[in-house]
């Protein structure tokens, strides 16, 4: 009875250890492909909220200390748009930095033009985001800028050619 008991334990614990071999194994494959992965970033919505003639219209619609509550809403909400593009473009630098190592020179060219713009992006991001921050302190002096947002879509667009080209 003893040693029916011991093999059966000896057993359970090799099918615990394949078993949690097999999770972290796929674990390890979701985190890798989550990490390439971009957050959303919904341009449209980031535009109106960067929109000058909106500002305009809030303006000359609500009380001075509305506007300044509204603004500096407006102001945080673009705030988490610019992080996400950042986060985004540091993701895209090192896409195109492992698109730099293809063997195909064109492939490689891609990645290396990549690597520049999302680098530029981050800097127009770090930009934007000190732009904002001083927003919050003056709402009703410096407003938020929607330029960033050609930048990123350029940027992402570029991205989106690589996939195909480097799958090899």
């Amino acid at each position: 009875m003893t040693p029916l008991l011991i093999l059966v334990s000896v057993a359970g614990i090799f099918l615990l250890f394949l078993i949690l071999q097999v999770w972290w194994r796929y674990s390890r494959r979701n985190e890798l492909a989550q990490a390439v992965q971009l957050t959303q970033v919904d341009l449209d919505a980031f535009e109106n909220l960067t929109d000058p003639e909106e500002e305009t219209y809030l303006r000359h619609s609500l009380s001075p200390a509305e506007f300044r509550s509204v603004q500096r809403l407006r102001i945080r909400v673009a705030k988490m748009y610019v992080a996400a593009m950042s986060k985004n473009a540091s993701t895209l630098a090192s896409v195109g930095q492992s698109a730099r190592n293809h063997s195909d020179p064109q492939v490689a060219a891609s990645g290396q033009n990549l690597v520049q713009q999302a680098i530029r992006l981050k800097v127009w991001c770090v930009l934007s985001a000190t732009r904002l921050n001083a927003g919050l302190a003056f709402p009703t002096v410096l407003s938020p800028s929607s330029a960033i947002a050609s930048r990123y879509l350029a940027v992402k667009y570029m991205a989106a050619s690589l996939p195909g080209k480097s799958a090899a």
